[in-house]
């Protein structure tokens, strides 16, 4: 099984290529498989890696206070991406989306996961990963 690095890791990857993909396209179901990619990926790192980090972790609580501020300013955007049916404020928005999905990337891929699998062990980043794909299964969007 994978750690929960590897698959979030994974999403986040999945996500760079759709975001490609919408850069080239603007095709609006392009931007609402990011934005049903991006819900499911925030609300299954906020049911097993947050609480994991804030609760297992030496400054578990900065790190996920800065993460669950994040989200919530993705989510906000996607709200309003769902929300507008003009392609010009779509693409505005995406853009915003973008940047603010790299930003957050960058602190989780460079800071939150390797703090991750350095304090927890390669056995629980595993355990935290079949919780992932677990409720991968059983997230809805």
């Amino acid at each position: 099984m994978a750690s929960a690095g590897d698959l979030l890791k994974k999403d986040h990857r999945k996500v760079e290529e759709l975001f490609a993909r919408f850069r080239q396209t603007h095709d609006e179901s392009v931007a609402t498989e990011i934005c049903d990619e991006l819900t499911i990926h925030t609300r299954v790192e906020e049911q097993v890696l947050y609480p994991a980090v804030r609760n297992e972790m030496t400054d578990g609580g900065k790190l996920t206070n800065e993460a669950e501020k994040e989200h919530s300013e993705a989510k906000g955007l996607i709200g309003r991406i769902r929300r507008t049916s003009n392609p010009e404020h779509l693409a505005e928005l995406m853009t915003e989306l973008e940047t603010a999905v790299q930003h957050h990337v960058h602190e989780e891929e460079s800071e939150m996961l390797p703090k991750a699998e350095r304090e927890l062990g390669e056995g629980r980043m595993t355990e935290m990963g079949k919780e992932i794909a677990d409720a991968k299964a059983h997230v809805g969007v």
